[in-house]
């Protein structure tokens, strides 16, 4: 049986993991259970042959070992750019990689942790390849997290450990970030004094902006005075 046979066959078997974690009929659950085994079976068998060619050819330890040094000596890329979404039950992330989906799944080594993941892919195309996640927006659970080989792209499939829990943002350092920058609202002080708070949020944008958001600001600012032609507003070196 052809490699790319094999490496179809364990991305069938991930694909219906997964629908075996979101499947609640029992007589499903078992047809899925029933074609993973068959599936399995049908690898094992491949493996065995594999290990019977491999042997007849005398391949050795020492080969290993010297694909390992050529690994180790090989400059190594730290993959940095990704795009991702979620659903109610996964994170996903897309990592994309040119001619990807052509690499032995065997060079390929990742590990999944509570709060992120790290990829290796050996000896491809001549560069080691890294891709590290820390500091995830919320906990995963490792165990039912994978990755999968697509068209020049991993997919990085990460189980939410609180299904139905909206991230917003990958990390806890954006969504903190994010968090920060939106403006603050003082229900009390809107009950008391709607004016007052609506100076409050005004003056925290102004202080918090950039230029560009500061001369908008000023912009608007002015141009009310003027339609109002009042001087009940202060003015912006109050802010």
């Amino acid at each position: 049986m052809p490699i790319m046979d094999a490496k179809e066959l364990a991305l069938d078997i991930d694909d219906l993991r997964l629908l075996l974690t979101s499947s609640k009929r029992p007589a499903v659950q078992e047809w899925i259970k029933a074609k993973i085994e068959e599936i399995e079976r049908k690898i094992a068998s491949q493996e065995k042959q594999q290990a019977a060619v491999s042997h007849s050819i005398d391949s050795s330890p020492a080969t290993d070992a010297n694909k390992s040094a050529t690994s180790s000596s090989l400059p190594t890329v730290k993959v940095t750019n990704y795009g991702w979404d979620e659903s109610d039950k996964f994170v996903k992330v897309y990592i994309t990689l040119q001619g990807v989906h052509n690499a032995n799944p065997s060079t390929i080594q990742h590990s999944f942790s509570n709060f992120g993941y790290d990829i290796l892919i050996s000896d491809f195309s001549g560069k080691n390849y890294v891709m590290t996640m820390k500091g995830l927006r919320d906990e995963i659970v490792p165990e039912s997290s994978q990755i999968k080989q697509k068209q020049d792209m991993l997919l990085v499939m990460m189980k939410k450990k609180t299904e139905g829990k909206k991230w917003e943002q990958l990390t806890k350092l954006e969504y903190d970030e994010k968090q920060k920058r939106k403006p603050k609202f003082d229900d009390k002080a809107i009950g008391d004094d709607p004016q007052a708070s609506l100076m409050n949020m005004m003056k925290q944008m102004y202080e918090e902006g950039d230029d560009e958001l500061k001369r908008t600001i000023r912009k608007a600012w002015h141009e009310g005075q003027n339609k109002r032609n009042t001087a009940e507003m202060p003015s912006l070196e109050d802010l």
